[in-house]
């Protein structure tokens, strides 16, 4: 029989019998790669803990299940008299890229090999239930009938990773190995590589020059679902444009879990929404930046173990403006659809820069970073009237594009322009491709304009099953919402009063409700009364709800003995027993001398058909 050995010289074949004792094979194989058979080890394959090929002897072929085309590893130890190479410095391990500390769900799915299981089919299948063929074997996270069959538009990451053989372990020595991924960049290279002209724009070439540019849709998605923690999320952010008919928008507060439904997906599950400084319109708003509380608010995410996850704003109109149609009554119009746009081009550009803003740490990448799992979320009307969420990334192109200000907001929603080269900006050819009316492929100049969704990655979206928040409360007043929802320290001290000396397990049950609330987290947060670590206590309490430990130590700590102190102080005075006593007057039965208003509930004149503060009728 033949034996195929690999080692470090190339591939070897040798002839042997079945029945043969293993130190016949062992010493072909010394005796071809020139070395001595006790300095040799062998392996199933390279990696692999391998036997000294002396310790072997004694053993028949057969009996070490060494077969016809067996495929073994030999590899040989340095003599004694052999010279040592010098020691050099550790580095990285040739798959693992730069030194960067990536999401604990990418680390999740470096691990796992991210099949897809199936059952056994009953139509073709014709072994017994513990054996596998060609119609039950599992499917790699990628394969195209199966996302087809599930209607999944985008590959997730790390199957696109699996796709292009990225994370898979390589030969490459640590010296010579290059991360597979580059962020698309489009700026000019300054100083040239070349070292022949003046920097740009004094001079430029083929070498420091991007190429030219051709939109492709993005074939995967670096977050593949939005989840909600709460329906109480989005209520409230309706509820300040039901009240005011006024756009609204807030930062999603979450983290990134693996989502089961999708091939080694991910999901972004929005724990809470702070809302930045913002003026709202009936058709738009305006943000104000830069954001003075972004820090305060990144730092006590932390301690809540979230992050800024993705961007929301509203987009909301009622479908009957006038109010004069009955059918139409409760139903937002449709603005976004097929036949409109899902997202305009001055909103993918903003989505962009918040994607550039918040870039995905990768250790696949040279540069440590690669794309963004920043998400942007549009709440509007659909095509049925009700008030849904649309979530969307932007492709690396487009990030890539807006960082070298080469696109900028068209007048028409569903196209982006892409600006004329200047003085100080480089503007390189920019194209996109698409099918015509014959189905032929054309290629086609992206300027002066080209469609928005070259740019846009849809993301799906919803509630869980079975919620369990982070956050148990949503009752504290919500920031920067001066006239409807104001923060005031009076509803504090209400609260602590009532607890200041409870000590019964309801009392403590209900604290720990109270305080689980992301707003009076933030608020206290920004009062002095509490230090970076009392704030820290109060958050570790928020999000494990332990009313024992973690509570005890939040009553024991300066800061909320101060606000208890304060709000003692604060409490309003009693109420004397004299005017506790004193009887009331009864109502009086008597009509009141008017009519009043249904709809203002102003007092008017008897016999008024009219209101005469609201002018509507009174019957």
């Amino acid at each position: 029989m033949i034996v195929r050995v690999r080692s470090r010289d190339g591939q070897l074949r040798f002839e042997v019998h079945a029945h043969d004792d293993a130190s016949v094979l062992v010493a072909q194989i010394a005796k071809a790669l020139h070395t001595e058979p006790d300095r040799l080890t062998l392996a199933e394959a390279p990696g692999q803990a391998g036997q000294v090929a002396t310790t072997l002897e004694g053993h028949t072929l057969e009996a070490l299940g060494i077969k016809h085309g067996h495929m073994l590893w030999a590899d040989c130890a340095p003599g004694a008299n052999e010279a040592q190479p010098e020691a050099e410095p550790e580095t990285p391990a040739p798959d693992s890229g730069p030194a960067v500390q990536e999401r604990p769900v990418d680390v999740y799915w470096s691990h796992e090999r991210g099949l897809i299981a199936r059952g056994r089919d009953p139509q073709f299948c014709r072994h017994g239930e513990k054996g596998m063929c060609d119609y039950c074997m599992p499917l790699e996270p990628y394969d195209q009938a199966y996302h087809a069959e599930h209607a999944i538009k985008h590959l997730s990451f790390h199957a696109y990773l699996r796709q292009q053989n990225i994370g898979i372990g390589t030969s490459a020595s640590a010296s010579t190995y290059v991360p597979p991924l580059d962020e698309e960049t489009y700026r000019v290279l300054t100083p040239c590589p070349s070292g022949q002209h003046a920097p740009w724009p004094a001079g430029i070439c083929t070498k420091c020059q991007p190429s030219a540019i051709t939109l492709q849709r993005q074939p995967y998605r670096m977050v593949d679902h939005v989840e909600f923690a709460h329906p109480a999320l989005i209520d409230n952010l309706l509820d300040i444009w039901r009240k005011t008919a006024m756009q609204r928008c807030g930062f999603l507060l979450g983290h990134y879990e693996p989502y089961p439904d999708v091939p080694m997906g991910i999901k972004a599950v929005v724990e809470a929404i702070t809302e930045p400084p913002q003026a709202g319109d009936l058709d738009g708003l305006t943000l104000g930046w830069p954001w003075e509380d972004e820090a305060l608010v990144n730092r006590v995410a932390g301690w809540c173990g979230l992050e800024i996850v993705g961007f929301l704003f509203t987009d909301l109109e009622p479908a009957d403006p006038t109010h004069t149609d009955a059918s139409l009554a409760g139903l937002v119009a449709c603005k976004r659809h097929a036949h409109s746009f899902f997202l305009s081009g001055q909103e993918a550009l903003m989505a962009a820069q918040w994607q550039s803003m918040h870039k995905n740490v990768c250790r696949w990448s040279r540069t440590g970073t690669f794309n963004s799992k920043f998400v942007t979320c549009v709440l509007s009307g659909n095509e049925e009237g009700v008030i849904d969420v649309a979530a969307y990334q932007v492709s690396g192109q487009a990030m890539g594009m807006a960082e070298a200000d080469m696109l900028e907001a068209s007048v028409h929603p569903t196209t982006v322009r892409v600006k004329p080269s200047a003085d100080t900006r480089y503007v390189p050819e920019v194209f996109f491709r698409y099918k015509n009316e014959y189905n032929i492929d054309v290629k086609e100049s992206a300027a002066p304009t080209f469609p928005v969704e070259y740019l846009l990655v849809t993301c799906t979206h919803g509630f869980p099953t079975e919620p369990n928040p982070r956050f148990l409360s949503h009752d504290f007043a919500i920031e920067n919402r001066p006239g409807l929802h104001d923060q005031s320290l009076d509803a504090v001290f209400a609260q602590v009063r009532r607890w200041a000396h409870g000590t019964g397990a309801e009392d403590r049950d209900a604290m720990v409700r109270w305080l689980s609330d992301w707003h009076l987290l933030l608020f206290l947060a920004k009062s002095d009364m509490f230090t970076p670590d009392d704030v820290q206590t109060l958050c570790a309490v928020a999000v494990s709800h332990d009313a024992h430990d973690a509570l005890e130590r939040v009553l024991v700590s300066p800061g909320w003995n101060t606000l208890v102190a304060i709000a003692e102080e604060h409490a309003p005075a009693p109420v004397p027993a004299q005017e506790e006593a004193a009887p009331t007057e009864p109502v009086s039965s008597e009509a009141p001398d008017g009519v009043a208003c249904p709809h203002c509930t102003f007092i008017n004149a008897v016999g008024s058909t009219d209101c005469d503060v609201c002018g509507l009728p009174l019957s």
